[in-house]
């Protein structure tokens, strides 16, 4: 009997390989079986078709202990290696087979059950790859022991097939007993057989939605198996009512039209919460005479009520509306918080997947405060970039506007929130967008940004969205609608996005901007944004990327003068600037100077990178390092459009710089000592705020924030974690030498954003190189003389003023009279003084007085192994014998571990410091001296 049951199952894999991409003997496995697994390689993507090589088989279990149902454990074969656990044996041309035991070839531990075998297969070094038919992990059931009565359709393997009236499709089913078998369409038999398998050629029926029930009766136990197919009506040409754009069209309170751009579709049609997710006549699209767009209208909805519909095209695949303002995430959203997003709508869990679409009619407006709000100008501009999860815990807008005391305090004029439109995953730089109109859930409600954006210019503070259009993520429905699954990549019809970058910078799916049907999108977008949010302007991720000149390998051919990226430029700010004839339009540009001088003269703002330079000078090691770049004049431009910046969040930390790379070659200036760091920061500031144009500042740095750009919140240190999570250090503002700073900077910008001489363009500058720095202001109203010490010594910097008399240090209020033009001034190293002609008072609450320090007297605080789950050890300096007190504090701030009043001898020391008592999670160890100084270090403790 063994013999004869396998040879029927053998019979059975042989007959259903020919259009299934995976079977399995037995077809309903159990943990405990031996299995033999055939991949038709022609199936699914296809990309191993033909392949005339090894096929490796990469597979892994899901089981009781995944996470997720794309969890794999328990994985024993190795990527892009000649591996002999995958590798599979070729049948046929293009079937392969591969026998083994399941919980013995994985390995599952007892206790363990294995729910699913997860499969990919490839070549030897992993360049193909063969996936299901829409890209993802390939799964197949595994079931009880002895189990109940099953049934399993393995053809077709899809559970919704587009078909024609009269057309055949291939219906084969398998039962794990012997059963009565039946087939019925629609509730009519069709089909009857007898045994374990049913192999029947269904003629498809007339127009509509069809229900096929595969059902198996053994006795009293029956199970039935399930697809649909859909047949069509008669598509109806039939243009676009005017004034309709792509995406969703509120009518009026009872209805919506929407419209798809999707030339080259057989069919579309809407299904959703309104239809029960049914595909039925009366929800097929029209599409207009030229055969690009679908579209309809929903009519008799109720007003303000939550809906949700996606479009399902050519019978297979669903997306969401590419030009959506919500969507919903079966897979994200659990993990966002009722306090981040009240009432989120819910997903509609087994009726479809993937993204679905959110609309709802009869909104209420919102009540916009800020009625008479002037937009700061652009010489005016000094923009604060954001990332909302590394700023506040709660990472939300709600608690960013709590925070903008902080920040009006500082003096900043706008906020630049790094991308905030909906990306793919929840912890992200949000540079891998799936829909640019649409705003992340993570990070709250569209309400919750407006409010944010009001209570910012109720401030006078600007708001500016980072807007990522160089690429959108596999998850877009752009890309989605026309994709090559053979090589894992956007199709050569596309109309959006290029099957290949066209230059090096490229991650994810490049857009072709010179495409009409990619500008439309973008200016949609765009549109949406300014109006809705009222956001003041634009900053655009990777702009020198617009351009279809393929520069791969030759990243300074990208950067050369390009015409068409021009134009490119001047329609995308001309439809900007058509809506609001104010907004900034931010460009992350680097390219060629002419092209950059071209566009700011136009009126957009390159970026201007100056990390290098004044990275430099803070470290202490270059007197010759050139900050004139700063400049827009210096660049040869006649309008002062360059944001000049030294940090961003593609930057390493000027901070974190100083305390792990500082010059300690002076004995009595030791630049890695945080009360000189951040003095060298200041020391920056004020060669940076005084030169006229527009300026930026990354999160923090103006706390000298020390977390290095490749560290995570837990502690760990590696290039992965450059985009996740940073330690949040709001603690560093009660820190006498960084609040210090940010009184400096605060001061700074105040006077800034008061006097009119900060935007003169009667500017001398000396900051080209040298021991001496020196910055002139000149204007009817007030002049301005900043001079600087760059290096580590005391030096005598000579002052060139603008006239004789009085002139007054604006941070101190001492008074200097001025009988010679030319004078020498002794500095400190790292000094530097901010004269004005007139007596300018500090703004009140800001205290600039020095602290009082020892230079390099504490250096050099090491702790390890960190993380640590029993003891940690601490290494530091002391340039002298001191009094050191120790202490450990969690992060509610309450003391774990103290050691008071040590006195220790100058050298090296080394303390154990052991964790008894500690629960779990992050701590904050910090060595203090006799004066005050402190240097701190986050601990993990496992």
């Amino acid at each position: 009997m063994r013999k004869i049951r396998l040879f029927m199952l053998l019979l059975l894999a042989a007959s259903f390989r020919l259009t299934a991409q995976v079977t399995c003997d037995p077809v309903f496995p159990s943990p405990t079986d031996e299995v033999t697994i055939y991949f038709e390689a022609t199936q699914g993507n296809a990309a191993l078709a033909n392949l005339g090589g090894t096929v490796y088989m990469h597979t892994g279990v899901i089981t009781t202990q995944s996470n997720s149902p794309s969890d794999w454990k328990h994985v024993p074969t190795t990527w892009g290696v000649a591996d002999a656990v995958g590798v599979m044996t070729l049948v046929s041309p293009n079937l392969y087979k591969k026998t083994f035991p399941i919980n013995t070839f994985y390995s599952v531990p007892a206790g363990e059950t294995v729910l699913k075998m997860a499969f990919v297969f490839r070549n030897q070094d992993g360049s193909k790859v063969g996936r299901a038919a829409d890209g993802s992990d390939i799964f197949y059931d595994v079931y009880p022991a002895n189990s109940a009565l099953l049934t399993k359709l393995v053809q077709p393997t899809a559970a919704l097939s587009l078909a024609s009236s009269g057309s055949q499709i291939n219906v084969q089913g398998a039962a794990s007993k012997d059963a009565a078998l039946v087939l019925l369409d629609n509730g009519i038999q069709v089909a009857a057989a007898t045994g374990k398998t049913l192999n029947y050629n269904l003629v498809t029926g007339a127009a509509g939605l069809h229900r096929v029930d595969f059902i198996a009766t053994a006795g009293s136990e029956k199970d039935t198996s399930s697809f649909s197919y859909l047949v069509p009506g008669p598509v109806v040409a039939q243009d676009l009512p005017a004034g309709t754009e792509l995406g969703i069209n509120y009518i009026n309170d009872q209805t919506v039209r929407l419209a798809l751009y999707a030339p080259g579709k057989q069919v579309v049609y809407v299904a959703g919460s309104f239809n029960n997710w049914l595909p039925t006549d009366a929800y097929q699209m029209k599409r207009t005479t030229d055969g690009k767009t679908w579209w309809i209208e929903l009519t008799g909805l109720v007003p303000g009520q939550i809906y949700t519909y996606q479009y399902l095209v050519d019978g297979s695949l669903r997306i969401a509306d590419p030009l959506s303002t919500l969507v919903l995430d079966a897979g994200n959203d659990p993990f966002i918080s009722a306090s981040t997003y009240p009432n989120l709508p819910a997903y509609p869990t087994g009726k479809t997947s993937g993204a679905v679409t959110v609309l709802q009619t009869a909104q209420p407006p919102f009540n916009w405060q800020a009625t008479d709000y002037a937009r700061p100008k652009k010489t005016d501009l000094v923009i604060y970039e954001l990332l909302l999860s590394d700023f506040v815990s709660a990472h939300d807008f709600q608690t960013v506007l709590d925070s903008l005391d902080y920040l009006e305090k500082l003096g900043i004029t706008a906020i630049e929130l790094m991308p905030v439109n909906e990306f793919d995953g929840n912890i992200s730089w949000g540079y891998s967008p799936a829909f640019h109109k649409a705003i992340d859930k993570y990070y709250g409600s569209a309400e919750a940004l407006k409010m944010l954006i009001d209570a910012c210019h109720e401030r006078n503070i600007a708001v500016i969205m980072d807007v990522v259009f160089n690429q959108a993520s596999g998850s877009s429905p752009l890309a989605q609608l026309y994709w090559d699954s053979v090589n894992n990549r956007p199709a050569a019809d596309n109309p959006w996005l290029n099957p290949t970058a066209r230059h090096d910078f490229n991650v994810f799916n490049d857009f072709n901007h010179e495409s009409q049907p990619t500008r439309i999108y973008v200016k949609n977008c765009l549109h949406y944004l300014q109006t809705e949010f009222k956001v003041d302007g634009f900053r655009f991720d990777l702009s020198k990327g617009f351009t279809q000149k393929n520069t791969l390998g030759n990243v300074n051919a990208w950067g050369q003068y390009d015409a068409s990226r021009v134009a490119i430029w001047k329609d995308y700010a001309n439809a900007v600037w058509a809506t609001d004839a104010t907004a900034y339009v931010i460009l992350e540009h680097f390219a060629e100077n002419i092209e950059e001088k071209e566009l700011a003269e136009y009126g957009m703002m390159p970026w201007g990178n100056m990390r290098g330079a004044y990275r430099e000078l803070a470290l202490g090691f270059s007197s010759g390092s050139d900050l004139s770049g700063i400049s827009y004049k210096q660049r040869g431009w006649t309008v002062a459009n360059l944001i000049g910046y030294f940090e961003s969040h593609d930057e390493e930390r000027i901070g974190f710089e100083c305390r792990t790379f500082g010059n300690t070659t002076s004995p009595t200036y030791n630049v890695k000592y945080l009360p000189v760091y951040t003095r060298r920061i200041e020391l920056l500031n004020n060669l940076f705020y005084t030169v006229p144009g527009p300026k930026m500042l990354w999160q923090f740095g103006e706390l000298a924030y020390d977390f290095s750009i490749r560290q995570c919140q837990n502690g760990a240190f590696n290039d992965n974690c450059r985009t996740e999570l940073k330690p949040i250090r709001w603690d560093y503002y009660t820190d006498p030498y960084r609040r210090r700073l940010y009184d400096i900077t605060a001061a700074l910008l105040h006077l800034r954003q008061a006097y009119d001489v900060f935007e003169t363009t009667d500017f001398q500058l000396n900051i080209g190189g040298g021991n001496g720095r020196t910055i002139r202001l000149n204007s009817a109203s007030m002049n301005v003389h900043v001079v600087a010490n760059v290096t580590t010594t005391q030096q005598v910097i000579t002052a060139n003023f603008q006239h004789l008399g009085t002139w007054y240090e604006y941070y101190t209020g001492a008074t200097r009279e001025v009988t010679t033009l030319t004078e020498g001034i002794v500095l400190a190293p790292g000094d530097y003084r901010l004269y004005t002609d007139q007596f300018v008072p500090l703004p009140p609450g800001l205290n600039t007085t020095p602290v009082v320090e020892i230079a390099g007297l504490l250096s050099g605080l090491e702790v390890y192994p960190n993380p640590s789950s029993s003891l940690f050890f601490v290494d530091f300096a002391l340039d002298k014998a001191a009094e050191v007190r120790i202490e450990v504090q969690d992060m509610t701030g309450k003391n774990v571990a103290f050691i008071a009043g040590s006195h220790l001898p100058a050298g090296d020391q080394h303390i154990e410091l052991t964790t008894e008592g500690w629960q779990p999670g992050c701590y904050f160890l910090s060595v203090r001296d006799e004066n005050g100084a402190r240097l701190t270090k986050r601990l993990v403790k496992m």
